[in-house]
């Protein structure tokens, strides 16, 4: 009964939203791209996987329009990887205060943008159409937004058995830009390379790995005995250095892991993070932030993920690796007695693969 009332309440507040807020303001029109001088792409999901992803659009659409301005909004997290990418002429970051945001929106809306994309797939709510009205750019890009007025385009094609990239490659299409290079960008300082390069330089195995055993949900995540477990396979099986990536509050517990070949590594930066990645051979993950990220490298990579083969939208090929140096391992619940849960990928099966790569 709670959840029924809790989710009529949420219908009612998406409805008195769009009631209040999704009125067109100007005259309809189509886009051209000529008379464009700066676009705008909302990445105010702060996820680092999605502006990743993303830097393939702001590289390509420099490439052919070099005189347009890239403006991104995005949040604390996913700034760090625009921190040095010089196909983003200016960086917006949202926070959690509303009216911190509310000032940061009207800022934009005087930049007097001509064309914003908006790649969120779900119904607005309210703060997010009330973004959308403050910022009023001229021209207004959604997927899947038909039922809205304040969208001056959008687009029904289904992606959700796609790559993102697919998605992305689209829009390019729509700017008049064909054959665009897909490839993602990951741009360092000398700082970040130079600390990764001499980390990897005190490995003297034959290999150095990057292990990242942790992701957003606990489902994704290694437990610590399947971690112990991975890690004694590796240090028996292959001739490596490993550098487990973890947070502070990880920290303590992986810690009684380390040794003379297997060293934890708690980077402040995820670019510091990225930099050892560059200087890897290869990348354990079931992160897809690091998944992207090993891509922009073109490392060799396991990449674990969950098993979507029963949902309508694919998370597993429209995440995924996209990365002909990678093998994607997959939970398998199709005998219907596995918990779909990154713990129910074999070791063994994590084993296999890498070593093919190697």
């Amino acid at each position: 009964m709670r959840n029924i009332l809790k989710n009529k309440l949420k219908s009612f507040k998406k409805s008195l939203a769009k009631t209040i807020l999704d009125k067109r303001s100007k005259l309809i029109k189509s886009l051209d791209i000529n008379q464009i001088k700066s676009i705008l792409f909302f990445r105010d999901d702060d996820k680092i996987g999605d502006i990743v992803v993303s830097t393939l659009l702001f590289r390509e659409i420099k490439k052919k329009y070099p005189g347009i301005s890239i403006v991104v909004l995005c949040g604390k997290n996913n700034r760090e990887i625009l921190k040095y990418n010089n196909n983003v002429n200016q960086i917006y970051e949202t926070g959690k205060n509303f009216f911190k945001n509310i000032f940061l929106f009207r800022k934009l809306k005087k930049r007097n943008i001509n064309l914003a994309v908006d790649f969120y797939t779900f119904s607005p709510r309210f703060k997010r159409l009330l973004m959308l009205r403050i910022v009023s750019a001229e021209f207004l890009i959604g997927f899947y937004k038909n039922s809205y007025n304040i969208y001056d385009l959008s687009t029904d094609v289904n992606f959700f058995n796609k790559h993102i990239s697919k998605r992305y490659e689209y829009l390019l299409n729509m700017l008049k830009i064909e054959k665009p290079d897909l490839k993602y960008d990951v741009t360092l300082s000398s700082n970040e390379e130079n600390k990764a390069f001499e980390l990897v330089k005190k490995c003297g195995s034959r290999y150095s790995i990057v292990l990242n055993p942790f992701a957003a949900s606990k489902h994704r995540s290694f437990s610590f005995n399947k971690l112990k477990e991975l890690v004694g396979l590796l240090e028996n099986k292959i001739d490596c250095c490993l550098f487990i990536l973890c947070q502070e509050s990880n920290k303590k517990e992986v810690k009684s892991l380390e040794n003379d070949k297997t060293f934890i590594i708690s980077f402040k930066s995820v670019l510091e993070s990225a930099a050892l990645i560059k200087y890897a051979e290869a990348v354990i993950t079931p992160d897809t932030s690091i998944v992207h990220i090993a891509t922009a490298f073109n490392k060799k990579t396991v990449a674990l993920y969950l098993d979507y083969s029963d949902t309508y939208e694919k998370i597993d090929t429209i995440w995924g690796p996209n990365n002909p140096n990678a093998i994607q391992l997959s939970v398998n619940t199709k005998n219907k007695r596995l918990k779909n849960d990154i713990e129910n990928i074999p070791n063994m099966d994590i084993l296999n693969a890498l070593q093919k790569l190697l």
